[in-house]
């Protein structure tokens, strides 16, 4: 017995360059707008092109940071780290600051620390304590890849004028606070 495609399995399955076809989307909703006319065409159009920018910005600085031998969660780790007081912070302190669990800040700090752009050291202020700091090759290496960053958002981000930039930035502030409003 074949099963009807609903609209969530039909998206999932289909190719992602099909999906990123913006005619292709378009397509689809309006094909639920046609069968139900007081259908939400726009909203749910604007929601698939945010989930899909989103994901392909994702991929994007995914395969950027892979180049370097890194994940995006090392990324922010390394530069909580840079930006802090003496390049050095507790564990606890970064997995407040990034909101990861503790779990994942002692698996990225492994990680760094045998690529050797962390040490842990014994905190000063309790014994029983342990502080991250950059190491030299660490602040080395996030400067570089600050840099290359630099180079890499400005290439994305320079194909929209300064006018739509500030534009989107404000669009999407004001969404996401609506959004924390709605889910609390």
């Amino acid at each position: 017995m074949m099963r009807a495609c609903t609209q969530t399995v039909c998206f999932s399955n289909m190719e992602n360059n099909e999906m990123n076809n913006t005619d292709t989307l378009e397509k689809i909703i309006r094909h639920q707008k046609n069968k139900d006319p007081a259908y939400p065409f726009r909203e749910h159009l604007l929601m698939q092109l945010c989930i899909r920018t989103n994901k392909r910005m994702q991929d994007n600085i995914s395969e950027f940071l892979g180049v370097y031998g890194i994940n995006h969660s090392v990324y922010m780790v390394l530069t909580t780290l840079f930006a802090a007081e003496s390049h050095c912070l507790s564990p606890s302190e970064i997995s407040q600051k990034l909101q990861f669990t503790r779990t994942n800040i002692t698996r990225i700090t492994d990680f760094l620390e045998k690529a050797g752009y962390v040490k842990r050291m014994d905190s000063r202020e309790d014994r029983r304590a342990k502080k991250i700091s950059l190491t030299s090759e660490g602040m080395f290496f996030i400067q570089r890849l600050t840099l290359a960053q630099s180079m890499y958002l400005k290439e994305i981000w320079g194909y929209l004028t300064h006018d739509e930039q500030e534009l989107f930035e404000v669009i999407n502030k004001k969404l996401l606070a609506h959004l924390d409003d709605v889910s609390s």
